[in-house]
This record gives structure tokens, C-alpha cells and sequence, in this order.
């Protein structure tokens, strides 16, 4: 693979969340973080030449190189009147000085409004012998702004065990646009390879690359073919994606718009829960021997697999067992299973589990009276099912926080260091996302573990010296942070609240 942008979306400095909240983010860093992956494809985003100085340098991966990039270097007056000669110049300039394999032109805010025909200029440059594709705006702004609350009133209605699937497309992001651009431009009819998959490369957590390549592995010992790796390969490679039988998708539009172009089918992996914990990796690999009709040759491999990867952790369960735990967590949604996990996955004994759901989140979910109802009725249930003896709190004050931390050990599912220095160690959820390979859960296991053995209370730390609320975390609440955060709640909380 060309380049690790895949393992940064679940850091614990960067993690994904953070950056869609306050990060340096928006389309163009979807899709140049896609372009990014793709080996001789050269980026120009069809802009000033301040979003190519700021987006060669992305905040999901500070601490590798930068990438290539390009603009149309827009100015005043092509924004007045129209910045397409500006872009056949770019474009030109770019393959007589460095002849990549493929350019993709990537919109930009300025060149949305201007609505500009980026896609007619590349057509008109492509018959002068320059290989390039536009990548096309399917929405202004980033991403579709109704996705979430439409998300969880789905979620709402499914069973907490996680067997239903939960497919919805997501519009307006930039990585999903550039991988349109590929099934749209770039794929050719290729002929099938029997028992072959294409793989998404980004959303893996933490270990990417590393879970990426076990994954493969696994899937060889059933007799299943990687084809290509979408983006992260070679252009000749991902011309002839279509050559798969089964694309696995983190985001289905663009996996949608192949099966109608090519007939390649597609399997989702949503996190509704289908594919959480143990028994979720194992049917992460049955629902893909089910669609390519392999059934028989890949359930003694699972079956052989976990028995393996209970056995590798049994000695770390039982010890993980011996403790007491307090699960918090700020996902009214995700609650039930990251119960499960702990409970099934880890051994834990959870003695509380705390959900946070400030008015802030309340507004930002859009969650009705009613939709709140059901969303803690599902909590309810997963005790019921996973954890009868764990008590549920919602939106625990800070004495009732000290109280029930000082007589657990650990504190998990969260990274919130404001909670440092009240009673018990935190273990970071960030690092205990297990990818859908049986030796990611084996690793995962074993970490907590060590983690729970040696946890130490951090009460003197620096960050908790700082003035930082647990409402707004992570924000840093000073009057310039809080007067940004007041001003991003009116633009975008408020946005949709006339219609609905």
C-alpha cells in the first residue's frame, strides 16, 4: 500500500472524531486524503493557492509527509468571471511537468459556487492525450447535514444483538466523491476472478494496514482472492477493480454505482453492531463467504480461528474478569454495544454504565422526547441481555461520579481526561477498537489487560490544570473558544430546525 493514511483516522492523538469536529477538515481533505493513497495520481484542486498550501499538509496525518497537490491558482478576477482557461492551464502545466499516470481535479468551495464545469473541461483535455478526471461535488457543503439524525432514528428501530444491516449513503463527502470519480472515469469492464474481493482501505482503526493484511491472510486460507485495494494501489490495479466479485465498503454510494455500472456486488461494514466484538468478526467472514457462495470453505476456517483466538486470551479474560469496572459513555447510540464488547469481549464486570448527552449533543441528534425514549430503552435491554447487575446512569453529576469511582478499578470507554484525578485509573477507549481480524481481537484483549494491571490514577496532570469542561470537551474553554462554539452551534445546530 502506498501510503498509510488509513492507519491515522484512528489514532490517539488524532482520532476521527476530533477532526470532523474542530479539525482542519471539509471535502477537499476527504479527496485529496483519497488521491493521496493512489500511487502516480497528482491532485489539483481547483482553487486559490491557499487550499493547496493548507490541504498538502492534513490534519489527519501531521506527522507524515506532505502531499503533492496542486491548484488552478484561482485570483479575483477568475472568481468574478469564471476560472475554467485557469484550469486547462493548471492541468496542461501539470502533465508537460510531470507526467503522472492520472491528474484528478478536485472542486472546491469557490469553484462550486461558480459552479464551474470541471468535468467537461477534463473530457475536452482528455482527447489532447492528458489523463485526467474531475472529481464531482455532489453536495455544497460537507457531507450531508441530515445523515446523522436520519442515522439514528434507523438505528432506533433495530434490534441491540446488531443482526440487521444499516446501509444509508452518505452525500457531500470527499472521499466518497473521489471514489465515484474512480468507478465513474477511471474503471474499465474487466473479466471476473472467481472468489475475489476488492477491499476499502480507510476507517480500520488503529492497527490498519497491519489488521488489512491478516484480514487477507484469513481470507486466503478460505480460498478468497484480494484483487486491489480501493484507493490504496497502483492505477493499472484499480482500472481493473471491477474484476472482483465482492467489493468490503466502508462507504456504499460509490460501492452502489459500481454494482449498477459493473454488477460488482458489495458488503457494507457499517458499525450498527452486525460486526462488533468476537462473534462479529466471525460473522464478518460468514456474511462474506454467504455472498460469494463459500460457505462451506470458510466456516471450519472461522470456526478454527476463534476457537485459536479463545484460547490465546483465555488466561487474559480471566484475569480481566477480577475487575470492576464503570463504562462511560457519550453515545446514546452506541451505548449497547460497547457494552457487549466489554462484557463479552473482555470479561469485564461493569458496575455502572454512564451515558453523557449534553443539550448540546441533544440538539446536534435532533433527538425528540420520543426517540430519546427508545434509544434508552435499547440501553435498558443490552443490560438486560449482556449485564444484568450493571446500573444505568444517565448524565451523572460530579459527586456521583466520585462516588461510584472510587470503588471500581478502572474507568473504560472513554478518552475524556477531565475525569482524571476522581477516584479510578482510565483506560482510553481509543485504543481498544478491535478490526475484524481474529488476531486484532486477540491483541486487543491482551492490551487491556495489561492496561487494567498497571492502571494508575493521573491526578496531576497537566491538561487538568487547564480549563477545560467536560460539556464541551475537548474544547479549551476560554471567551475566543467558547464565542467560536457558540457561533458553530447557531450556524449548523439551528440549520435544519425550521424544516423539521
Amino acid at each position: 500500500m502506498h501510503q498509510p493514511f488509513f492507519e491515522d483516522l484512528m489514532t490517539a492523538m488524532y482520532p476521527s472524531g476530533l477532526l470532523h469536529t474542530f479539525g482542519v477538515n471539509g471535502k477537499i481533505s476527504g479527496s485529496v486524503g483519497a488521491v493521496g493513497e493512489m500511487q502516480d495520481v497528482l491532485p489539483i484542486i481547483h482553487s486559490p493557492r491557499g487550499c493547496g498550501f493548507h490541504y498538502r499538509y492534513s490534519a489527519r496525518r501531521r506527522h507524515q509527509p506532505f502531499y503533492n497537490v496542486l491548484t488552478s491558482n484561482l485570483e479575483e478576477q477568475d472568481i468574478i468571471c469564471g476560472g475554467e482557461n485557469k484550469l486547462r492551464q493548471a492541468i496542461r502545466d501539470a502533465w508537460r511537468r510531470y507526467r503522472p499516470s492520472l491528474i484528478m481535479v478536485i472542486p472546491s468551495p469557490i469553484s462550486d459556487i461558480l459552479n464551474e464545469e470541471i468535468r467537461s473541461v477534463c473530457d475536452e483535455l482528455r482527447l489532447e492525450g492528458i489523463p485526467v478526471v474531475g472529481v464531482q461535488s455532489e453536495l455544497f457543503s460537507h457531507r450531508d447535514k441530515n445523515y446523522t439524525r436520519n442515522r439514528i432514528r434507523a438505528l432506533a428501530r433495530q434490534t441491540i444483538t446488531g443482526d440487521n444491516r444499516l446501509e444509508m449513503e452518505l452525500k457531500g463527502c470527499g472521499f466518497t466523491e473521489a471514489l465515484y470519480a474512480l468507478v465513474e472515469q477511471v474503471m474499465e469492464p474487466s473479466a471476473i476472478i472467481p472468489h475475489s474481493v476488492n477491499i476499502e482501505t480507510v476507517g480500520w482503526g488503529s492497527e490498519g494496514k497491519v489488521a488489512l493484511r491478516e484480514i487477507e491472510t484469513l481470507l486466503g486460507r478460505c480460498g478468497i482472492q484480494v484483487n486491489t485495494w480501493i484507493p490504496s494501489a497502483a492505477l493499472s490495479s484499480l482500472v481493473h477493480a471491477p474484476a472482483a466479485e465482492l467489493n468490503l465498503v466502508k462507504r456504499i454510494r460509490w460501492a452502489r454505482r459500481m454494482q449498477e455500472k459493473f454488477g460488482t456486488g458489495y458488503l457494507h461494514l457499517g458499525d450498527a453492531g452486525r460486526y462488533t466484538g468476537l462473534n462479529g468478526i466471525c460473522t464478518f467472514y460468514r456474511d462474506i463467504g454467504q455472498a460469494l457462495h463459500m460457505e462451506t470453505a470458510v466456516e471450519p476456517v472461522v470456526l478454527g480461528a476463534r476457537a485459536q483466538a479463545m484460547e490465546e486470551t483465555a488466561e487474559a479474560r480471566r484475569r480481566l474478569g477480577q475487575a470492576r469496572t464503570v463504562l462511560v459513555s457519550r453515545s446514546i447510540q452506541q451505548a449497547p454495544f460497547e457494552l457487549k464488547s466489554y462484557v463479552q469481549d473482555y470479561g469485564l464486570t461493569v458496575s455502572q454504565l454512564c451515558v453523557i448527552l449534553t443539550p448540546e449533543s441533544r440538539k446536534n441528534l435532533n433527538l425528540t422526547p420520543e426517540l430519546e425514549s427508545s434509544l434508552l430503552a435499547r440501553i435498558k435491554e443490552a443490560v438486560v441481555l449482556y449485564s444484568p447487575q450493571t446500573e444505568t446512569i444517565i448524565n451523572p453529576d460530579e459527586a456521583v461520579l466520585r462516588a461510584i469511582f472510587s470503588e471500581a478499578d478502572a474507568v473504560v470507554g472513554t478518552s475524556d481526561f477531565t475525569l482524571e484525578g476522581m477516584g479510578a485509573p482510565l483506560i482510553p477507549a481509543i485504543n481498544e477498537t478491535t478490526s475484524l481480524s481474529f488476531a486484532s481481537y486477540v491483541r486487543t484483549v491482551k492490551r487491556m489487560c495489561r492496561r487494567m494491571e498497571h492502571a494508575t490514577e493521573r491526578s496531576s496532570l497537566l491538561l487538568g490544570k487547564m480549563s477545560f469542561q467536560s460539556r464541551y470537551y475537548p474544547l479549551y474553554c476560554d471567551n475566543s473558544n467558547l464565542a467560536a462554539k457558540e457561533m458553530w452551534s447557531r450556524m449548523w445546530l439551528n440549520r435544519k430546525e425550521a424544516s423539521e
